[in-house]
């Protein structure tokens, strides 16, 4: 088919049929990379949920928390003292990242926030 495209077209034409299917190639190329990268991975187990008193001691002691909040996946949390959190404790209980600001820890829970969230301050 592509043979007969060629002979009846005109060499212009050709040039452009050609430059067209080579560019339609290499975009059906891209989309295979980016579909086997998005769709390829294998998801990581969630981490474990430590305990409330896991999470307490790492976060300076329950008489060291004021309040705090879920947002999508991340909670937020105010304490009275923020020099008496334990950054290895708070990663060994299953936050992925936390961001410190000056009136509040933002903890990031990747997969399962919610639960995090009920089991640490709902429980």
């Amino acid at each position: 088919m592509l043979k007969s495209l060629l002979s009846f077209a005109d060499p212009n034409e050709r040039i452009i049929l050609i430059i067209i299917i080579a560019v339609g190639a290499l975009a059906l190329v891209a989309l295979t990379v980016v579909l086997i990268k998005i769709f390829g991975k294998k998801r990581a187990k969630p981490l474990p949920i430590a305990s409330k008193s896991e999470y307490f001691e790492a976060l300076g002691g329950e008489d060291n928390y004021i309040n705090s909040s879920r947002e999508g996946s991340r909670i937020i949390v105010h304490l009275k003292d923020y020099s008496k959190i334990n950054k290895e404790k708070i990663k060994e209980a299953g936050v992925t990242g936390f961001i410190e600001k000056s009136d509040k820890l933002t903890l990031v829970v990747k997969d399962n926030t919610e639960e995090v969230y009920e089991k640490i301050f709902n429980a």
